[in-house]
């Protein structure tokens, strides 16, 4: 199945700019996951590659992101900045979407994360 890969940039915060990421679709998708990385990788990891390549061949397409300090090297950023790229990926995302159902997830670190943001305001738009 063909994949449609894109790299775009959006803004994490204010304070600490712009990261990256990476749409993967496949032709048919049926959906986007908004796919966070774990504490010690980023979005361009082997295990992250090979988890968005399968999601792809289920007909999945995924939006991986990095976090300011995986974008640039250094201390993990604080919650409160992790926090707000989730929210940051997740409104990307929708706007790349082209009418997919949108779902967030991640590993490990990624995956509390989304779980968090989620806890303490819904999204519209994600499901």
């Amino acid at each position: 199945m063909p994949v449609e890969t894109v790299d775009l940039k959006f803004l994490a915060t204010e304070e600490k700019g712009d990261v990256s990421a990476l749409i993967a679709r496949p032709s048919g998708a049926d959906a986007l996951l908004v796919l966070g990385h774990g504490a010690g990788t980023n979005m361009r990891h082997a295990f992250m590659q090979d988890l968005s390549d399968g999601l792809n061949d289920a007909g999945i397409a995924t939006f991986r992101f990095n976090y300011p300090y995986s974008e640039r090297g250094g201390g993990m950023d604080g919650e409160k900045v992790r926090l707000t790229t989730v929210r940051a990926a997740v409104a990307t995302a929708l706007d790349h979407a082209n009418d997919l159902p949108v779902f967030a997830g991640g590993h490990s670190m990624s995956g509390r994360m989304v779980s968090m943001a989620c806890s303490q305001e819904p999204m519209d738009g994600l499901r």
